[in-house]
């Protein structure tokens, strides 16, 4: 079998593991739908973004969009393969003809379908439940801003795994590393009456660059909302994230250390 099948493989044995674990499937699938419906509940009207003024949907769907895409990329990825690490799975796979890489291949794949899968969601429900406009340039944007989020989040995911020594550890990490960049990256609360302390903070860190990413292409006519600043600040932490992977990331449980 090539390795290409080999990949394919493992990445669907991850995502039927990834479909019968509730915990998961709620809390990265369920999650952000259950966001979207309450933020769009509690703020009514229009925000001010970008010198305009748009219906809170608009700022909303792409918001939770980033947010997802960070959830799934980089929590969900940190937990599954540091669990795995745990249980010697990672240990006992090195020890078979199978190359390792191709387990981190189906991980990343796994992740990457999930984020789709559930953009396209959450997309839907934006358009058909709070009539948020999907142009040609919004398509555009989001399609750049998924896949250079998810690739950005899969790295940094892959890098903190070396930070987590159980699994208890990442279930808290990355859940709450994305719950505090969500906040301070104007996903859950709008930036018109955010500090410009905690903006200024929050633009050092990868997340709010996919989210205002995202909103410009949702927001602003014509706009696909892709920027320089941002792609660079993303390709500048997944490059971080991928040298930290390579040095540091451990196979072994962390009692092997």
């Amino acid at each position: 079998m090539s390795d290409a099948a080999l990949a394919a493989a493992q990445a669907r044995y991850a995502l039927k593991g990834f479909l019968r674990e509730p915990r998961t499937f709620v809390f990265t699938v369920i999650l952000p739908l259950f966001l979207l419906v309450i933020l769009n509940g509690i703020f009514r009207g229009r925000s001010s973004f970008f010198r305009m003024r748009v219906p809170f949907a608009v700022y909303y769907t792409p918001a939770i969009i980033s947010y997802q895409i960070m959830l799934a990329g980089y929590s969900s990825l940190l937990i599954a393969v540091t669990a795995e690490r745990e249980r010697g799975m990672l240990k006992r796979l090195r020890g078979t003809p199978m190359p390792s890489w191709i387990f981190l291949t189906g991980e990343i794949i796994r992740t990457t379908v999930v984020v789709a899968v559930t953009v396209v969601v959450l997309v839907a429900v934006g358009s058909g439940v709070y009539h948020v406009p999907i142009q040609a340039h919004t398509v555009i944007g989001l399609a750049v801003y998924t896949v250079a989020g998810t690739a950005c989040m899969c790295a940094l995911g892959l890098a903190s795994t070396r930070a987590c020594a159980t699994t208890e550890a990442a279930s808290v990490a990355g859940p709450f590393v994305t719950l505090i960049l969500g906040f301070i990256s104007g996903v859950f609360i709008p930036v018109s009456i955010m500090p410009t302390w905690m903006l200024d903070v929050g633009k050092l860190f990868p997340l709010e660059h996919v989210a205002r990413g995202l909103q410009q292409a949702f927001a602003v006519p014509g706009s696909t909302g892709i920027t320089a600043i941002d792609l660079a600040a993303l390709a500048a932490w997944g490059a971080a994230g991928i040298v930290t992977a390579l040095v540091s990331f451990r196979w072994e449980p962390h009692d092997n250390w």
